[in-house]
């Protein structure tokens, strides 16, 4: 039996748990309107924006963006400015983009390098389901890492290579009241730093495969408003974090656990904040 379902409501029945959240950017108010209307109706929550200091102060801000939306031709270059300052700023977002263009400019091909699409605004439809498909792929965790949710909960990301330490600091956190995801590798916290935003972070300084300071490092070249959220744990009474991550809390294991838990609420404070 054929289904007399629209494609519009097709997308919505497919969507998961939570509204999607998508930037639309566009300089024509009448186009920004008919956008915003066309993607609110399918699911998403919608953050709209005229200009690029906007766009890009809502890229910098503690709102998770999923997918972007904004045209990029030679009438409306709104898009390039918002995707080149994403490059310099928060190049985890470079894939999350959809562009509106009839005719692309001269250089996208070389900006972009094949990780967006492009499509007309005539076919609306087709931008809600690519930009749709990019939010599956957004929330999909990487193989074998799980996330933690929790409501209300502040998410904690832990990376701790010595499998009883990271039991029992996970359960000590976990009963502090945050949803913890924990990991045992450099490899494994840089997946889902790079995955979701995190309230907090809390990384063993040495680990088999780097260590804290390798996903500090990671984390100011990509996704350098989180740097401001991690903690460091080590055995060591000589390490110190200050040459890597000049003013950064390192706290002794095994030690301290209630001046640690001060830390965290602090730092979740002014995540939230």
């Amino acid at each position: 039996m054929a289904s007399n379902q629209t494609p519009y409501a097709m997308i919505r029945a497919m969507s998961p748990a939570g509204r999607f959240t998508a930037l639309v950017i566009h300089s024509d108010g009448d186009v920004l309107d008919h956008l915003t209307r066309w993607f609110e109706a399918n699911s998403f929550e919608v953050i709209s924006a005229v200009a690029a200091y906007r766009a890009e102060a809502y890229l910098e801000g503690d709102k998770e963006i999923e997918v972007v939306v904004a045209p990029w031709d030679e009438t409306h270059a709104v898009g390039g400015e918002v995707y080149r300052w994403v490059l310099q700023h928060r190049p985890d977002l470079r894939s999350r983009f959809v562009f509106i263009a009839n005719e692309v400019v001269p250089e996208y091909d070389q900006i972009v390098g094949g990780r967006c699409l492009a499509l007309p605004l005539r076919a609306i439809e087709e931008i809600v389901r690519v930009a749709s498909g990019i939010v599956r792929r957004v929330r999909t965790p990487p193989r074998g890492v799980p996330i933690v949710r929790g409501p209300g909960r502040p998410p904690l990301l832990l990376a701790e290579d010595d499998p009883l330490l990271l039991g029992a600091m996970a359960e000590l956190l976990t009963e502090a009241g945050y949803a913890v995801s924990q990991v045992d590798s450099t490899k494994k916290a840089i997946e889902l730093v790079e995955f979701r935003d995190f309230d907090v972070i809390i990384a063993d300084w040495r680990m088999y495969d780097g260590g804290g300071k390798e996903l500090y490092k990671w984390i100011l070249q990509n996704k350098a408003h989180l740097a401001a959220r991690v903690v460091f744990m080590t055995e060591g009474a000589d390490e110190d974090s200050g040459p890597v991550a000049p003013g950064r809390p390192m706290f002794r294991k095994g030690q301290d656990s209630q001046a640690l838990i001060v830390m965290l609420k602090e730092i979740v404070a002014q995540v939230r904040s």
